[in-house]
């Protein structure tokens, strides 16, 4: 908590009320020092509840009666418990408390609660975290109670939650929300020590190691909630995945159509097992789980991709085309959609303009494609454009794409010749 945390709301006040009361990071590195002295404690957080709004509501002046109550309810506290306490925040105050177990600080935390309320009507919510618990050093509990105060948000105001797997288990989603995968893969690994019987944990640890792009570790946390809960779709379905990622697609497959089995709606499901049967050259049950997945699917370009790719590869390009159409108006930008529409266009000699346009939008996106290239030559072909046409050609070839015949051609037809 930085320095001029001291000159937040209330603080000339409170320190005429209190002289010596700590804040901040004075009183954070005592605590520090109070648990590294102490062989068994429990460190409180306490928060006022809806703080911000009640400020705005009542004002300052107003409200800062409210909030010196706080520290008052701590001292009083004080007498009967042997703690030490201080301010963390604006409405954030924290307690040591030397030989409390978790029980204890529990039954510490309601009365606290009681007796602001009394006072005041106001709230407020506990995260408490105990010493020792699990692998973690004296000196990180103030941070685990913190952890558990803001697990303590998602039940709503005047709430007292211990700090536990699941306390990490939030912590780690929000480094993961802000781009920071090693940090919470640290808090999930933590988590799985503490409850190794967490499903949510190891299914999430799956997931990062599978960014990390750690793909036996994710099998191993994936299986490891498969095991906790045979009967859980994300985990069977997520192991899926990263079994694909392998390229072991017929594992994949397996566990595509054990997800299925548990919940047979899922659109995701039926559109990765049939990419799988496409995979596996098994187009006629590809289609069938295309379909079915389209029909539901409503964002999203690759279901309708594969789909239109499954209908060329049986040369029904009407269909083609109508799913080719729906991956681009799913995603604009889909070059392999832009360029197989032209290409199919071309191939029913239909919308010649509309699919050169296509195809030279695919070229913009991604231009170093020789098949793209290619097929926009021809395309400019088609079209009588054989000057376009050769340079679109001689582009394909020169990124390795062979088209000397149809460079030939294409001159050929430029100079008058057949």
């Amino acid at each position: 908590m930085p320095s001029s945390e001291r000159h937040s709301f209330g603080a000339d006040v409170l320190d005429s009320h209190f002289p010596g009361m700590l804040t901040g990071e004075a009183f954070e590195r005592h605590i520090e020092s109070l648990a590294q002295q102490t062989p068994r404690f429990a460190v409180l957080v306490v928060s006022i509840d809806d703080f911000e709004k009640k400020l705005k509501d009542f004002g300052e002046t107003l409200f800062l009666p409210r909030l010196i109550q706080l520290p008052r309810v701590l001292a009083d506290l004080n007498g009967t418990w042997e703690i030490r306490w201080g301010r963390l925040g604006a409405h954030v105050f924290g307690l040591f408390c030397p030989y409390l177990g978790e029980e204890a600080a529990v039954d510490l935390a309601k009365v606290l609660q009681r007796r602001y309320t009394n006072v005041t009507d106001e709230t407020v919510s506990v995260g408490l975290a105990v010493y020792p618990f699990g692998p973690f050093e004296p000196v990180t509990i103030l941070e685990n109670a913190r952890k558990a105060l803001t697990h303590a948000s998602f039940f709503g105001a005047r709430t007292v939650t211990p700090f536990d797997a699941v306390s990490l288990n939030i912590s780690a989603d929000k480094l993961y929300q802000n781009g920071d995968v090693e940090g919470a893969i640290a808090e999930y690994e933590t988590a799985a020590e503490i409850d190794p019987g967490n499903l949510n944990v190891y299914n999430s640890l799956g997931v990062c190691y599978g960014v990390r792009g750690d793909l036996d570790k994710a099998i191993g946390a994936f299986e490891a909630a498969v095991a906790i809960s045979p009967e859980d779709v994300m985990a069977t379905y997520n192991l899926g995945l990263t079994y694909l990622k392998q390229k072991k697609r017929n594992r994949a497959l397996e566990l595509f159509l054990r997800a299925r089995s548990l919940d047979g709606q899922n659109p995701d499901i039926a559109g990765h097992i049939g990419m799988s049967y496409q995979e596996m050259g098994e187009i006629d049950n590809a289609i069938i789980y295309l379909e079915e997945a389209a029909e539901r699917i409503s964002v999203g370009s690759g279901v309708f991709r594969s789909l239109a790719d499954c209908y060329v590869a049986k040369e029904d390009f009407h269909n083609a085309a109508k799913f080719y159409e729906k991956a681009i108006k799913a995603s604009p930008r889909d070059a392999k959609s832009l360029n197989s529409l032209a290409h199919v266009y071309g191939i029913l000699g239909e919308n010649l303009e509309i699919a050169i346009v296509l195809a030279e939008e695919s070229v913009s996106i991604a231009g170093d494609n020789g098949l793209y290239q290619r097929r926009l030559g021809e395309l400019y072909m088609k079209w009588g454009d054989y000057e376009k046409a050769m340079a679109a050609l001689a582009h394909a070839h020169e990124l390795g794409h062979p088209c000397k015949e149809l460079i030939e051609k294409a001159r050929n037809k430029a100079q008058g010749r057949q």
